[in-house]
């Protein structure tokens, strides 16, 4: 845990929880934009679930819509970087709130669905890669787009810098 954290931790066990009067909230209009952007985006993904499994592509719901974003971005982020990510590291992702059995029947489902396939790995067969697949590649683009664009309703640009800015 990084000093910011600390101090965050420190700071959210010193407040009291008593109800926040919404005249005494500090949060600037970069944050308010922010906090937009998850409500919006949460609205368009209830609306893209029930799509998804109306539309036959999945047998049943998947458990956790969190879970399952979470799944999605680690698995295609980890294989753009040219490092699939394995079971096994996945879990560790979701160690405090879901055990590795949860995700493993999330894994299971989106294999089911045809998002991901498991394969093993050439360079150690003890290891079990999880690939994205056309499909999960054909959603993730309307998922990414969505988002861009509510992103943009909010007053967020990219400005194509890719350096890592600490917050």
């Amino acid at each position: 845990m990084g000093n910011g954290d600390k101090l965050m931790s420190e700071q959210i066990g010193a407040t009291p929880p008593v109800p926040l009067d919404p005249a005494e909230s500090t949060l600037d209009a970069e944050e308010r934009a922010a906090l937009g952007i998850d409500v919006a985006y949460v609205q368009w993904r209830a609306d893209f679930r029930r799509t998804v499994v109306a539309s036959g592509v999945l047998n049943r719901p998947w458990r956790s819509v969190f879970e399952a974003d979470m799944i999605f971005t680690i698995v295609a982020h980890r294989w753009i970087a040219g490092r699939p990510i394995t079971h096994k590291e996945l879990a560790t992702y979701f160690e405090l709130f879901a055990t590795e059995a949860t995700v493993s029947r999330h894994v299971d489902d989106m294999e089911d669905g045809g998002m991901i396939v498991r394969q093993t790995d050439p360079d150690d067969r003890r290891r079990i890669l999880l690939l994205p697949t056309k499909r999960l590649e054909l959603i993730g683009h309307e998922y990414l787009r969505t988002k861009i664009r509510i992103m943009r309703n909010h007053g967020f640009v990219w400005t194509g810098d890719t350096r890592q800015n600490e917050g």
